[in-house]
């Protein structure tokens, strides 16, 4: 019994000790944020309520498409029922003010991967087409924001020029997720469409 009782103790004490190690697990991001110490946060997880990634899967394919011109081509890797990645291009996204508004196109690839009832949509890469040097040449290059002196101060403060394109840039990660998301539950005009 007494032996008991000093492997009982030990046990609690032990997890007390340990436990007290373990920092509690943050809840995954709902929307992207940019900050200097970050940048762009990479990805979002979505709660997908009744949905099995089968399910997920399968209109992630459909609502690519019916919103890109060659789906094909856009594609870029797909595992069936695991991820799909994809690659697109917006006009005039990457904006900043310099006594006028100048805005670069985009180019993106997202991984979309799945699980039963969410999906992860995790941004891979972000590039801007922009003129390069005084050739006036125009290349894609990549949209760096962690620890970028162009897009925020050393405080972390977001420059002026660059504070709406902050927004611009979050604003549209989230709206490209959340046209999936209505996708999937038949909430937007694409999938509406099929409703005749």
């Amino acid at each position: 019994m007494k032996k008991l009782l000093i492997m009982l103790i030990s046990a609690f004490t032990s997890t007390l000790y340990f436990g007290q190690d373990a920092t509690p697990q943050q809840p995954p991001p709902t929307q992207f944020t940019i900050t200097k110490e970050e940048g762009l946060s990479p990805f979002i997880v979505v709660k997908t309520e009744g949905k099995t990634k089968e399910e997920l899967y399968k209109k992630t394919i459909e609502w690519i498409n019916k919103n890109y011109n060659k789906p094909s081509e856009v594609v870029k890797a797909q595992v069936e029922n695991d991820y799909i990645r994809f690659q697109g291009v917006s006009k005039e996204k990457y904006c900043w003010d310099a006594l006028v508004t100048f805005c670069n196109d985009i180019r993106y690839e997202v991984e979309v991967s799945f699980k039963d009832g969410k999906y992860k949509f995790e941004v891979l890469s972000l590039e801007d087409y922009h003129v390069t040097g005084a050739s006036g040449l125009r290349v894609w290059g990549r949209i760096n924001y962690k620890d970028s002196w162009t897009h925020f101060k050393n405080t972390g403060e977001v420059r002026k020029m660059y504070a709406d394109n902050i927004k611009q840039i979050t604003a549209f990660f989230d709206e490209l997720s959340k046209n999936l998301y209505d996708y999937i539950y038949n909430q937007n005009d694409t999938a509406k469409s099929n409703d005749w």
